[in-house]
């Protein structure tokens, strides 16, 4: 697939949006299986002697009420049962389920209290979210799937909290995750793929994947994602999401596997789709990309990306970006045709604004610029070169521009697109005294309503 064909697929395919129960880790009740509290102890080290049975009940009903407060998705009475249950069974040596157990009520509770806060977490992240979880994990294997993915996204907040700089954190934001995904991929591997159960596991599958290109962005091997993305993504083949997971799996091609430049280009293409998004922050995630990527092509179909970006939004200085950037693809990629039109178009907007406002040799400038090379629809550069010189007085040089314009225009299209090649063709005969031949078209374009 070449760098312009994946990037018309990118362009033509709306963004995905991830379920945000799975795009999020699958966070709600409807995503997990309560806890449920045990009737009697099930610790595998037995209280000791010197124990009462009171204070044995006791934390029982801590267990409980940490539960029943999980359950109901309180989380912050949860993590106080659970904390309190927590410090009294290590004080007393317990280990075992109902301790892992606990342990995975107290972690996720507070994983969750400070998913949903605005501030940064209060006290040590690793020691008191990621450590519970982990170490529940290690005793408890019930409900691996989802348990894997919230410790695969425990420790991606936490790498996250680091700076994107911490190796092992991004290793094991990873590692769980992908251990979810096997489980689901398990369980539904003989499963037809237009069912819901598959449906399920596709939704997890792109959340995986999309994590994938995140992690890909700031990661210190970036190359374990190619392998990884090619690996899972023709999972989600022939299913409801085909095209988002051709797309990704696409992506391990850009750039020769360069994982990381394209990981920045989907984030960019992704992000230019959310009307809400910073132009400057999806500009400056291209452009990080464009930096990274190596090969000339490759690099030039960023730029082009991003002139073609840019020449959507109707402001005066987001046209000068628009040429900047097709002049940098057209640097690295001149045969591209879809590079010179854009290069082309947005010299021809540049010349148009700057003779609306009176800068004729600005104007004359920019249509130079844009017939010194061929692209569909540079009839209008010398429409933008004529009129410039007309201006300026340059008489041959306006005559040559427009009748090449008028003659160009002619060839390719009729009726009122064409008719303001012809007035301007006229209207420059007329200003040179070539009245004569100005007769001549007016009488030839008759049907144009030229004047």
């Amino acid at each position: 697939m070449t760098p312009t064909a994946f990037g018309r697929l990118a362009r033509a395919f709306a963004f995905l949006v991830v379920l945000r129960a799975v795009a999020t880790g699958a966070h709600g009740a409807a995503a997990r299986r309560p806890v449920a509290p045990a009737a009697t102890a099930v610790s595998a080290t037995a209280p000791s002697a010197a124990v009462s049975q009171e204070e044995t009940a006791d934390l029982a009903s801590l267990r409980n009420d940490a539960i029943a407060a999980y359950n109901k998705e309180d989380y912050g009475k949860a993590s106080s049962f659970a904390t309190r249950y927590v410090e009294r069974a290590r004080a007393e040596g317990r280990t075992g389920r109902e301790f892992a157990a606990v342990s995975f009520v107290l972690g996720h509770s507070r994983y969750e209290m400070h998913r949903k806060s605005s501030g940064p977490y209060p006290g040590d992240y690793a020691a008191e979210v990621v450590g519970p979880l982990e170490e529940s994990l290690r005793i408890l294997q019930d409900d691996p799937a989802f348990k894997n993915m919230l410790l695969g996204n425990a420790y991606y907040e936490l790498w996250t909290m680091g700076g994107r700089k911490d190796a092992d954190a991004e290793g094991r934001a990873h590692w769980y995750l992908l251990k979810s995904i096997l489980v689901r991929e398990e369980e539904v591997r003989n499963r037809p793929k237009t069912g819901p159960e598959y449906d399920l596991f596709a939704r997890h599958l792109l959340a995986y994947l999309e994590r994938c290109l995140d992690l890909a962005q700031d990661s210190s091997n970036p190359d374990l994602y190619t392998q990884r993305i090619r690996t899972a993504a023709p999972w989600g083949f022939a299913t409801a999401y085909d095209a988002r997971f051709w797309q990704i799996y696409g992506l391990t091609y850009f750039d020769e596997g360069n994982m990381q430049a394209a990981a920045l280009w989907q984030r960019g293409l992704d992000a230019m789709r959310d009307p809400k998004a910073d132009v400057d922050a999806v500009l400056a995630t291209f452009g990080r990309a464009a930096d990274l990527t190596r090969q000339r092509k490759d690099r030039a179909e960023i730029y082009r990306q991003m002139a073609d970006f840019v020449s959507t939004l109707d402001a005066p200085e987001r046209r000068a970006q628009t040429a900047d950037f097709a002049r940098k693809a057209f640097a690295l990629n001149p045969a591209e045709a879809e590079i010179r039109r854009l290069l082309g178009s947005a010299l021809h907007l540049l010349s148009y604004g700057a003779y609306a406002s009176g800068r004729f040799e600005e104007a004359l400038r920019q249509a130079q610029e844009a017939v010194t090379f061929e692209w569909e629809g540079m009839e209008t550069a010398f429409f933008d070169l004529s009129r410039a010189a007309a201006e300026l007085g340059q008489e041959s040089d306006a005559l040559t521009h427009g009748e090449r314009a008028y003659r160009m225009a002619k060839a390719k299209t009729s009726g009122s697109a064409l008719q303001p090649f012809a007035q301007n063709y006229v209207n420059i005969l007329r200003q040179f005294g070539q009245d004569g031949l100005a007769a001549r078209i007016l009488k030839d374009e008759a049907a144009l309503g030229v004047r």
